[in-house]
């Protein structure tokens, strides 16, 4: 088993991890489960810049299929958020 070095520093404390520790992320999330202090990574919260740049789909079977004449099977009311069919 590998050990760490808990460092005090007034009210904060500092974990020291070995190499085969080391996390890629800046923050991580903290809880206790028992007797443990669990750190796990935190996933971010947004997309990588140019994420959507970067799609492209030029394969024809993704086009979006007819959805049909104007006005037919439901509408949804800006004003109050509600649906009613239109048949």
């Amino acid at each position: 088993m590998e050990t760490a070095i808990v460092i005090t520093e007034g009210d904060r404390q500092t974990i020291r991890l070995p190499k085969a520790y080391h996390l890629s992320t800046p923050t991580v999330q903290i809880r206790r489960q028992g007797d443990a202090v669990v750190l796990e990574p935190l996933k971010p919260q947004t997309w990588p810049a140019g994420f959507f740049d970067e799609i492209h789909i030029a394969d024809p079977t993704f086009e979006r299929p007819d959805q049909g004449p104007f006005g037919s099977g439901i509408a949804l009311s800006n004003s109050r958020f509600t649906a009613r069919a239109l048949y």
